[in-house]
């Protein structure tokens, strides 16, 4: 399939899914104790300092970008997804953040070079056609000692045990009623063709950066879950704590 027709698929799976996106463990953020592990895992990542211009690569319904911006940040986010980014301005005014949202391709970000302090991405790269490109293109909108931060997980299924495959697939009814969506989301066929889902992670995300030249380092975080019972129903097959690693590449 060529990257462009598979680009028109990842807009529209992720366009169909904005609709319910926050209300999945992981995605949205679902009590305070979530909200502050987050928090404290992007203030470290800036160096604990403020005031920086700061872009989340795909954005989605904006939740870093809003975390970024309660921090003290100059936070924009882009998505290819605009019913997503629709989701955060919405946010971003309920909330009474200024962070700025806009349409754009994470391997292609439409901003000039050397424009910020710090490019954040969660649970972006395993999404991408051409990670590559991404962090290529990220690099070069860093000014010199800005930082990459991906922050994601291994989620593949082979990660799993037996009991959370078959919970997994014996949920896939409930969300298909309650969420009016297919939780399979095509991803069948486009993971083949998504080269992050291959790799060894995060052991691929620290070669990608240092490809760059970036100096990496990487830590493990634990986000706390909750469930509300259906959630629990739906999404209990993974872990009641979201495990987590960081990977930051700084710009010499």
């Amino acid at each position: 399939m060529l990257s462009a027709e598979l680009k028109q698929q990842i807009h529209d799976r992720w366009d169909a899914r904005a609709r319910t996106y926050d209300k999945s463990p992981g995605h949205g953020i679902h009590s305070d104790r979530e909200k502050q592990a987050w928090l404290n895992i992007l203030a470290a990542a800036m160096d604990h300092k403020t005031g920086q211009r700061v872009l989340d690569v795909g954005t989605g319904t904006g939740a870093l970008a809003l975390l970024l911006a309660e921090l003290g940040h100059d936070a924009s986010g882009i998505d290819l997804s605009e019913q997503m980014l629709q989701k955060a301005r919405n946010k971003a005014k309920e909330k009474g953040l200024n962070a700025v949202f806009r349409t754009g391709d994470a391997e292609s970000p439409p901003f000039d070079p050397e424009s910020f302090d710090a490019i954040v991405s969660r649970h972006l790269l395993w999404t991408l056609p051409n990670p590559e490109t991404a962090v290529k293109a990220w690099a070069g909108l860093l000014k010199p000692g800005g930082a990459i931060v991906i922050i994601d997980g291994n989620f593949s299924m082979n990660q799993r045990s037996t009991l959370q495959k078959a919970w997994r697939l014996a949920a896939m009814p409930l969300i298909l009623v309650t969420e009016l969506r297919d939780p399979r989301m095509g991803n069948l066929d486009m993971n083949g063709q998504l080269p992050m889902r291959q790799r060894k992670r995060p052991d691929a995300d620290i070669a990608l950066l240092k490809a760059e030249g970036l100096n990496t380092s990487v830590t493990n975080e634990i986000i706390p879950r909750r469930y509300s019972l259906m959630n629990y129903l739906k999404y209990g097959h993974g872990k009641q704590s979201m495990h987590q690693f960081v990977v930051k590449g700084v710009k010499p």
